[in-house]
């Protein structure tokens, strides 16, 4: 049964919609009956998200490092953007290096309520710049007609480069290049400029002509591995074999000189990887790569209750840890999404209740679910059983449900005992003890200010 609330002026709550449910409970040798409807519902409280983001200096030189602060209330995801980027822990603090410019750093956290953001803004003093210094240099810097050099060069005081006469183009502050097939002698500069003027570094490379121009074969390079896909953490075998080369460089996730054939073990992998091997010879440069995947690790979940049985309108802990994952979810009887490891406790169980959790991961989902059951004390007890208002008085959707107040006593229409109940997303509700008679049961909500709506319909059980 059910009855529209309409509150007299001033209070919020309307069609606040209260459903009772009375079981069948037998009491000594004798029956019980009940009368009412049950409609179960699972509110949660809103929470107004809330996070701060401080900086330990507003004003610094270029590249220094500031340190970030923050701290957050009611959530379980925090996002940076701005000048940093990432998922983050829900406070903590990070070092990060200021390059130029004025800097914003912003920080976004999200709960069951919704988001809430914080922002500071770091400015960079103009920096004392010193002259830029380049050294620019080649290995070999005479070389077989046709053959290759590697030009290796660093700078300091500087911010961009430019490559000049036997090759081009914008280069990096600092690196090295592969150099082939030169057939007459070369010189290669490099300009590099920065905040303290320009500087020009130059490097010769001899060519010695062949006696007699002999026919000369292309490289061939070939590197492989097994297995090319290895679990997390795991290994592989990299090989290569080579014809018509002098020389062998490494690079990508590998790098150094190598012999012109071998074998070796890459393990740790944690990551997807490719190795390259360039090889020179006198026809020539060929380059040949291999490609490993490694497998993301799977999430593993612990999930567990401090008590799997409670008495009626009992409570216990959930508690839960996981690993390789980034986020978990509830259902069942809770729901929202869960931090990755933590605690909650549920209290005001009725019934018997299953709460399951799902954590994710790049390697994956894993699921675990923890049973309890309620022991129902069926001597002298009524259970009620609502569902929580929803709309104001004015239509509007009500947001600020702070609980419910049980009326009930002996006397249609007249009770002598209440209960509060500060909870606004529970919907049942066993009172225990009651003496031999029929009672009579009606019920309220409260808003956060106080204001109680009016009574709901009655409903009544006799007590044997």
């Amino acid at each position: 049964m059910y009855q529209d609330i309409s509150c007299p002026k001033g209070m919020v709550a309307k069609r606040a919609l209260l459903y009772f449910l009375f079981l069948l409970v037998l009491s000594g040798c004798g029956a019980a009956s009940s009368d009412g409807d049950l409609i179960s519902s699972n509110i949660l409280p809103n929470k107004t998200p809330k996070v701060s983001l401080a900086v330990n200096a507003a004003k610094v030189k270029m590249n220094d490092d500031i340190s970030l602060s923050w701290d957050s209330n009611n959530v379980s995801t925090c996002i940076a953007s701005g000048a940093w980027s990432g998922n983050k822990e829900i406070t903590g603090t990070q070092l990060v290096k200021v390059l130029s410019g004025k800097t914003r750093f912003t920080i976004t956290c999200s709960g069951v309520g919704g988001s809430s953001s914080d922002s500071v803004e770091v400015t960079v003093s103009d920096p004392v710049q010193g002259m830029p210094a380049i050294n620019l240099s080649a290995s070999p810097t005479s070389i077989p007609y046709n053959g290759s050099t590697t030009l290796i060069w660093d700078s300091t005081n500087t911010s961009s480069c430019v490559a000049l006469g036997g090759w081009s183009g914008n280069k990096t502050t600092s690196g090295s290049m592969v150099i082939g097939t030169l057939t007459s002698n070369t010189s290669f500069s490099l300009s590099c400029s920065g905040a303290g003027g320009t500087v020009t570094d130059e490097i010769s490379i001899t060519v010695i002509p062949p006696a007699v121009t002999p026919p000369v074969t292309a490289p061939v390079v070939n590197v492989s591995a097994s297995p090319l896909v290895v679990v997390y953490n795991g290994a592989t075998e990299l090989s290569w074999t080579t014809n018509n080369t002098d020389n062998c460089v490494a690079s990508g996730d590998w790098s150094g000189s190598k012999n012109l054939s071998g074998s070796e073990i890459k393990s740790n992998l944690t990551a997807d990887k490719i190795y390259t091997l360039t090889c020179t010879g006198a026809g020539g440069t060929t380059i040949d790569s291999v490609a490993i995947a490694v497998d993301e690790p799977a999430p593993v979940l612990s999930f567990s209750a401090s008590a799997n049985t409670v008495e009626q309108n009992g409570s216990t802990t959930l508690d839960w840890s996981s690993s390789n994952a980034t986020s978990c979810a509830a259902s069942g009887d809770w729901s929202g999404s869960k931090p990755t490891s933590g605690s909650q406790i549920v209290s005001g169980l009725t019934i018997d209740s299953q709460f399951n959790l799902v954590c994710s991961g790049a390697g994956g989902s894993v699921n675990d679910s923890v049973s309890v059951s309620v022991v129902l004390n069926s001597n002298g007890t009524a259970l009620l059983s609502w569902m929580p208002p929803t709309e104001n008085t004015d239509g509007s959707q009500l947001d600020d449900l702070s609980g419910y107040r049980i009326h009930y006593g002996t006397s249609s229409g007249s009770y002598s005992e209440t209960i509060d109940i500060d909870t606004p997303g529970l919907s049942s509700y066993l009172i225990e003890n009651l003496a031999s008679s029929t009672w009579y049961f009606s019920m309220t909500a409260v808003n956060s200010s106080g204001v109680e709506s009016n009574f709901s319909t009655e409903v009544s059980k006799t007590i044997n």
